[in-house]
Parts: C-alpha cells; structure tokens; sequence
C-alpha cells in the first residue's frame, strides 16, 4: 500500500490535514509549534484507491534534543514515503524553511505537491501565488480546517500516485492490540523502537517526549499485532495544567478502551512507585489484562536479591490484579523483550474465552453449596442462575431477588469460583447481579 506523506515546517496545519483525510482527530492538534513529534499513520482512502496518510514532525534547524530527534523523524519519513504533500502557510508566505524543505525532497527526487494551507476564502487565493517562486509549476490552495479544495488537491494526488503491484492489508481485524503504559521515563517508546528494529519513535530522557499515541503494525511468530505507544502518564492534575499533556492524556485514554492487552513498564532501577500502581489499576478497571513489565533490568545491580524485593512489593501494592505475568527485561540490550508477546498470546487466549450457561450455572450452583449469600436485613438472598453476556473482558451477569443486597466480598467468591473452574488466569472479570426479569445486556 502506497504511503503519502504530510511534511512542512511547524504548525503549518499538517496534523489537521492528517485528522481530514483520516476522517477523525487522531493527531493532537494545537496552536502551539512543535506539538507532533512521532511518525503517526493511518489508513485512509480517495477514489476507490486506499493509501496510507503519514504525519509528520515539523522540519526545524533548532537545536535542542527533542528538536534534534524529530528531524530524524522527518528523515526517514522522506525515505518512507511513497509521495508527499508539502504544507506551507499562506497567511505568513514563503518561509525559508518552506524552500528549504522542497529543496530535500527534489535532491531526493521525491514526487510531491504543494498545499498552501490556511487559505479560508476564494478573496485569498492570491497569497498562495508567492509560492510560484519555489520554482513550483501548480499550487493548491486549501483549508485543512474547513476543507476547502481539499478534494482536488486528493484527486491530484491520486492520478499522480504509482499503482500498487500488491496491496498490503493494513487491517486492524485479527490483530492483538497491546497498549504500551506507564509513567513518564520508564521506556516505553524505547521498547517498541526494539521489538521494530528501527527507531520508529522518538527517545530522549526528557519525560513527556510522547504525546500522541502511535499506532504501529507488527509481527512475531504467527501472531499479528497493533503496538500502541503512549504519552506517559502523571497526575491529572499536572498534566491538565498543560494543555498538550492534557491532550495526551485523552489520547491514553482512548487508546486504552481500544486496546486488548495493557504492557505496564515499571523502572527497575527506581522499583513500583505510587504512579505506577495508579496507571496499572487504572488499566485494570477499564477491564484490561496486565503484563508487568520491569524494564531497565540491565541497570539494576544484585539482580537476584533485586527480582525478590520487585516481586513482594508487586504482591503487596497490586493485590488487585490476578497473576500477572511478570517480565524482568531490558529494551536497552533486549533482553526477554520478545517473551511479552508469548505472554500477551497467552493472556488473549483467556480473555477472549467464553463459557456456556450450563457450565456457568453448574459453578454458580458449586458456590452457593460452599457459602450461602448471608441474610441481609431478614431477607434471604437468592442466587437464581448466571450467564456470560460478553467477552473482552469477560463479564458474567447473576439474576438474584435483592441484588442491590448482594455483598462486594460476596461477589469477590463468586469470581473466584469462575477463576477456579474456568482460569481466566489474569484477565479482570467484571460481575453483575439484576433483579431476575430484568433484560441483560449483550
């Protein structure tokens, strides 16, 4: 599948165009200079023809680390990228960046057009004829925001881009989404740069260098996966003094209820702090199956007397979760890097499974032989069957007569029970109980 590129200095409108054609905001876009940093991609589709949209980071000369990584971000996307669209701002005219920029991609001998941005009437039109002077033979002047002329520009596009030979499947369908978390520093963009073999996203030791989540296609073994890079995660009441970590925040979330499986990355050297245990019970309650994952492993000294101390606390400040796989790794040197994803295939299996009301009522049945719910204000409490209603995370619905009466611990040995017949070996099992009559949800 063919890769069109959107490249251009900053804020010039690139991540808006990128959220048009996408058809939803997928790229954070603000006022502010500089906001995308990674290579962020979707699949989008003009004329019967489906291509792959590239946003990019802004081409600057500053020199400041994260600077410095985004230009070789913009790098390999000139090597990537099938054809580009060049954005220049045509309320501010030609910028030297803008020659600079147009300048590469004809030493690179990259086809491209060029999309005077900003352009919101046909009265200002005329400011996108200082363009010409770039030595360009056709420019289009258009409004990512409103989308004006954006459908020419496309079909400009689309008559000048090369035939696929093969089309590549870009689908998200059968693909285990990991989403990968944690706090800010603790390398999470480092890991996926690994298991990718390129470095894909941006890495510094400035935490907060990622803001938008990042969607990235992999495979391992016979498996297929969508790797999730998230901003790292602090408190709210931090990040929403900014409005761009605030943003990314929203991003983590949505890119969390997409997500199947959640790699929490805890910082070997520092060990399982406060935020640490927020973000996995966060991930947790939104019913995702965790895989810990203590990454700078090869920075830690002492290493069994390390793995001991990390193990009770995990036991003792997440005795919510169940299980979890517990993986000592080291995106650095890669060591155990590849077992997450035995783990995640393992982990998927259980939370895709689904168990027959038969087999859920004979467990229902088994626990009420053990423990009968207690009287609750001279009531008796009756427990008349139970069915699962959906898996991803599995959910088991009980019909009872005083449901609101039923006790959390209660329903705590009712799940227990299920994990003992059934496993569901760390996967989150959400427990419902109506009032018998009352209509279940699929």
């Amino acid at each position: 599948m063919k890769k069109i590129g959107i490249i251009g200095r900053p804020n010039v409108g690139k991540s808006t165009l990128f959220n048009r054609l996408a058809g939803q905001r997928i790229a954070i876009v603000d006022d502010m200079a500089g906001v995308t940093r990674d290579r962020i991609e979707f699949t989008a589709e003009w004329l019967g023809r489906r291509f792959r949209v590239v946003d990019t980071a802004g081409y600057d000369l500053k020199e400041e680390i994260v600077k410095k990584e985004m230009q070789r971000q913009f790098m390999y996307s000139l090597e990537e990228a099938d054809f580009f669209i060049l954005m220049v701002d045509g309320r501010e005219g030609v910028h030297p960046l803008d020659e600079i920029v147009c300048g590469l991609l004809r030493e690179g001998g990259k086809s491209f057009v060029v999309a005077v941005n900003k352009i919101d009437s046909s009265s200002a039109e005329n400011l996108a004829y200082d363009f010409f002077s770039m030595g360009i033979d056709k420019v289009f002047p258009i409004s990512a925001t409103h989308g004006r002329n954006v459908d020419d520009l496309m079909d400009e596009i689309i008559s000048r881009l090369p035939e696929d030979e093969e089309e590549e499947s870009f689908s998200y369908d059968g693909r285990i989404k990991l989403i990968v978390t944690g706090r800010p520093n603790v390398g999470k963009s480092s890991m996926i740069n690994r298991w990718l073999g390129e470095e894909r996203l941006i890495v510094t030791d400035i935490p907060g260098t990622t803001r938008d989540a990042v969607d990235t296609l992999f495979e391992y073994g016979d498996e297929k996966y969508v790797l999730i890079d998230t901003a790292g995660i602090r408190k709210k009441s931090v990040m929403f003094k900014d409005r761009i970590e605030k943003y990314g925040y929203y991003r983590w979330e949505d890119a969390l209820s997409r997500a199947d499986i959640a790699v929490c990355l805890i910082d070997g050297a520092e060990g399982l702090n406060e935020r640490d245990v927020k973000v996995i019970a966060d991930a947790w309650e939104a019913g995702r199956p965790i895989i810990l994952v203590v990454n700078k492993w090869d920075a830690v000294e002492n290493k069994d007397q390390a793995a001991k101390e990390m193990r009770a606390d995990i036991d003792f400040k997440l005795q919510f979760l169940s299980n979890p796989p517990v993986i000592f790794a080291s995106a650095m040197s890669g060591k155990n890097v590849y077992k997450i994803f035995e783990a995640a295939k393992g982990l998927y299996k259980e939370y895709t499974k689904r168990v027959g009301t038969g087999e859920a009522n004979r467990v229902l049945q088994t626990a009420l032989d053990r423990h009968q719910p207690p009287v609750v204000k001279g009531r008796r409490l009756k427990l008349y069957f139970m069915t699962q209603v959906a898996a991803c995370p599995p959910q088991f619905v009980i019909f009872a007569n005083y449901p609101d009466s039923v006790h959390f611990s209660y329903q705590r040995f009712v799940i227990n029970i299920i994990r003992e017949f059934f496993g569901f070996e760390g996967i989150p099992i959400k427990l419902f109980l109506r009032q018998r009559g009352e209509k279940k949800e699929a």
